[in-house]
């Protein structure tokens, strides 16, 4: 009787606290309803934060953050259980003035209260951001970026498709503007905490402006890619050999993204173009004697997404490695592999190109260097069965599209989470006998993520801009030293005045981030 008496209690209680509540909304400008409002490196996060009560409520303050969180959940294998880790890498305040709360501070009913607030998205975080400890500095300027939204499925332009960005369920990169309702409490010691009497957060979606990475250097026997291969081409089975077969290919140009939208949460806009690059294929075939190199067959492009996730900060760049060992270790790897096209070369303009080693004897220095030269003859090289005799060479442009029901992010690496991306690439070839398998090659090389900036809106900028040559003229012209005409006061006695520009003096002049000069006005 006492515990049922005690949980009306309870319900009755809460009942009436929830209605003295405040409640909360967030308004953000230019937002489509339905659909996650989308920002880059740059971007005004502008919008209203409208507080209403049913009745009398005091307060304090009220706290407007746009914060940054992310959250990693891996599976231990000595103990049955989970272990992750969560971080708030970011964290920027709205001031309010205190004009714009009411006197006294009571909430009253029948009234809205809206306070303004703008954020800025910033290009990187903190050095506190990230104080683990490192291996190098280059994994130090990798983790103060700021990282993309994550593991959050977004809704497409029409309102209706959800987009997958490939994550595992494990990890979750987050942004939100909260706006809490506080109230100090007084407790037994001198200082003061505070309550939160309502917080409400809105959600937004992150894809920040990723520059271009110089490529990888990747090893001869490197684990995890493989830019170049060797592969004995046979007559058939238990026959003999015809040649060997060098398949190559260098990293591609980085897949460029769109910078988001607030209409769009995909990577394709109408007034954007589809995002994608091209791979180039270079194939060279050493024939053992006369044999012609194999018919060309089919190209496979499949895109590698690969994201590492860790319940503790990454000392260095994560690369696979034994999933027993990452579990040991409190780390665990996803990667999904997503189609991208295929290439019937039997009917393109694909073919092979015969070469034969210059005579020394009719071989000038202009034709040396033309045929030794070619990037791709540089890049394949000659197999190990090469014996100075015909050899044959072709390639193949290999486009990669990025399928429009998927949302990519930039490649990136934070302290928690990273995401990298490979170009799987396979092609067939037909020997002059029937072979009942088809033999194929297969590479992969890596492949950078990349987001362009967002064009200026013009008529936009800042008024206080000023142009770098303005800021010479204003340093660099001849300036007058003499003393002033008028006599000057002492300064116990000179009278406090406010700061008045005049066109003869120096303006202060704050340096901004992106080479303009901005006037303190």
């Amino acid at each position: 009787m006492a515990s049922s008496f005690v949980t009306r209690t309870s319900s009755t209680l809460e009942a009436f606290t929830s209605r003295a509540q405040p409640k909360v909304t967030v308004d953000l400008q230019g937002q489509t309803e339905g659909l996650v409002s989308a920002y880059t490196t740059g971007d005004r996060i502008e919008g209203t934060a409208t507080v209403t009560v049913d009745r009398d409520v005091r307060f304090d303050e009220v706290e407007i953050t746009f914060e940054g969180t992310s959250r990693t959940s891996v599976e231990r294998a000595s103990i049955p259980g989970r272990t992750g880790a969560y971080q708030t890498f970011l964290r920027l305040r709205q001031p309010i003035d205190d004009t714009a709360y009411p006197t006294p501070r009571v909430l009253e009913p029948n009234r809205r209260y809206e306070f303004p607030f703008t954020f800025v998205v910033p290009e990187r975080l903190l050095p506190h951001a990230c104080s683990h400890r490192k291996t190098n500095l280059h994994v130090e300027a990798s983790h103060t970026l700021l990282p993309p939204t994550l593991g959050d499925a977004m809704l497409a332009a029409d309102g209706k498709t959800l987009l997958d960005d490939i994550s595992p369920d494990m990890c979750r990169i987050a942004y939100l503007v909260r706006v809490t309702v506080l109230r100090k409490k007084s407790s037994d010691s001198d200082t003061a905490t505070s309550k939160s009497l309502a917080s409400v957060g809105k959600k937004v979606r992150i894809v920040p402006a990723v520059e271009e990475e110089p490529p990888l250097n990747v090893a001869d026997h490197e684990p995890v890619y493989c830019t170049r291969k060797e592969k004995d081409v046979k007559r058939g089975l238990l026959r003999g050999k015809l040649g060997r077969l060098v398949v190559a290919a260098s990293q591609p140009r980085p897949v460029q993204l769109h910078p988001g939208s607030n209409a769009a949460a995909d990577n394709h806009t109408s007034n954007d173009s589809p995002v994608s690059t091209a791979a180039t294929l270079h194939l060279r075939f050493d024939p053992i004697g006369t044999e012609p190199p194999p018919r060309l067959g089919t190209v496979w492009s499949k895109l590698r997404v690969s994201t590492y996730f860790s319940a503790e900060p990454w000392p260095d760049f994560p690369s696979p490695s034994s999933p027993a060992m990452w579990a040991q270790m409190g780390r665990g790897g996803y990667t999904e592999s997503v189609p991208l096209s295929t290439l019937c070369l039997a009917s393109s303009s694909a073919g092979w190109t015969r070469h034969e080693p210059p005579r020394l004897d009719r071989c000038d220095s202009r034709q040396s260097s033309t045929s030794s030269g070619s990037d791709a003859e540089s890049l394949t090289g000659p197999s190990a069965s090469f014996h100075g005799s015909v050899y044959y060479t072709a390639s193949v442009v290999v486009p990669v599209s990025l399928p429009a029901k998927k949302a990519f992010v930039p490649s990136f690496h934070s302290c928690l989470i990273s995401r990298v991306y490979a170009l799987d690439l396979s092609i067939s070839y037909h020997t002059p006998n029937a072979n009942i398998l088809t033999p194929t090659a297969s590479l992969r090389v890596p492949l950078q993520f990349t987001c362009a900036r967002r064009a200026p809106v013009p008529g936009k900028e800042d008024a206080c801009e000023i142009s770098i040559d303005e800021v010479n003229a204003e340093f660099f012209n001849p300036r007058s030293v003499a003393p002033p005409e008028m006599p000057v006061s002492p300064p116990e006695y000179s009278e406090l005045r406010p700061f008045v520009a005049s066109p003869d003096r120096s303006r202060d002049l704050l340096t901004s981030s992106t080479g303009r000069v901005r006037t303190a006005c």
